[in-house]
């Protein structure tokens, strides 16, 4: 399945090499480049300092301009290990290099799933595989050639309710193409609806025409399964809105009839509706751009399990790595390793035989 274009090039990865491993998924990154040299003139002048202090005193050591605490400092530094003790050594904590398995496991996770470090550190921390700190995990990327230049983005206003069901965000996305066979395409739209607060996803739903009808049926459904919100939130596309001012759509009388507050957008502002927005990103990344659906009932089939995934299985660092479902009714996280990450499940045996030796 893909987007808008049935003969649009699938998203990939872009590679290169890097030390220790054949490619290394960088997408922007850099490859590593030569060390830099050492500053050797602030090594001279600690030295030099050292030997003015030990032939003629500290008075003249002080007089080259440094200060008594460094001083002291070198002095007792060649004393424990000559020379080599009073080369310039980055300040704080040692980093603690990783176990070898742990990163090739964490270089395999990276390529097949392209997490940046954090969503790495979390989902080996909560899965119960390593304790991975994201700064450690940065340091073996940088090391292996993969860090990414980045600029700081300004991020607008953001929102959240407070408890679920307060607010329900729905969209449709599309037109997607469904390849029935070589040269054949059906054309197909997505309706989506995410809670708020949770961010758990209520429904997906396949749809050939993005029309009104077959919506509030499947709303219904979705009404019928978690209740109902307080507000929904959506775009002012045609399903939900009308050019009228005042003029409600059938969407808005049976919202309105189910005492539900619609709110919409402002024109051209699709941020404001951004958690589901968000959620189709990840949806083409993880789902459609790995997958090829025939016909629209596979394609259900696909997106089912990927809402199940989704709510119960998948890490959202929105809301502080937990699952849509932690947040929605309270339902634990107990996954261990990689059995439900569907990018990932091929790895769970190779991954138990490397914890367990």
């Amino acid at each position: 399945m893909t987007r808008s274009d049935p003969h649009r090039r699938p998203l990939r990865h872009t590679y290169q090499e890097g030390p220790g491993f054949l490619f290394l998924a960088t997408r922007g990154g850099r490859p590593p480049g030569p060390r830099q040299r050492e500053d050797l003139t602030g090594l001279r002048f600690r030295i030099r300092c050292v030997r003015i202090a030990r032939e003629e005193g500290i008075g003249a050591a002080l007089a080259l301009g440094a200060s008594r605490a460094s001083l002291h400092r070198w002095r007792r530094s060649y004393a424990d290990g000559g020379i080599e003790a009073l080369r310039s050594r980055p300040r704080g904590p040692i980093r603690q290099r990783l176990p070898a398995w742990l990163e090739c496991i964490v270089v395999v996770v990276r390529l097949l799933t392209y997490w940046n470090s954090k969503r790495l550190a979390a989902e080996f921390t909560r899965r119960d595989i390593y304790p991975l700190d994201h700064h450690a995990v940065d340091a073996l990327l940088a090391d292996l050639g993969t860090a990414r230049p980045s600029t700081r983005r300004e991020r607008g206003p953001r929102y959240e309710r407070s408890r679920p069901d307060e607010l329900w965000h729905i969209d449709i996305k599309g037109p997607f193409w469904l390849q029935r066979a070589p040269g054949v395409h059906t054309k197909v739209w997505i309706v989506g609806l995410i809670d708020d607060h949770s961010r758990y996803l209520i429904g997906l739903r396949v749809l050939p025409r993005p029309q009104t009808a077959p919506i509030l049926a499947w709303l219904a459904d979705c009404f019928e399964l978690c209740g109902t919100p307080h507000e929904v939130m959506s775009d002012n596309g045609s399903p939900f809105v009308v050019w009228m001012p005042g003029v409600l759509t059938l969407f808005g009388k049976t919202l309105a009839e189910l005492h539900i507050k619609h709110i919409r957008t402002q024109v051209n502002s699709p941020w404001t509706n951004g958690k589901i927005e968000r959620f189709w990103g990840v949806l083409q990344s993880e789902l459609l751009d790995r997958e090829v659906f025939p016909t629209p009932e596979a394609a259900e089939e696909g997106l089912t399990r990927f809402a199940i995934y989704y709510d119960y299985h998948r890490l959202n660092g929105a809301i502080g790595w937990q699952t849509p479902a932690e947040r929605w009714d309270g339902t634990p996280f107990t996954d261990q390793g990689f059995e439900y990450v569907p990018a990932l499940e091929h790895l769970q045996g190779w991954l138990t035989e490397l914890m367990s030796v």
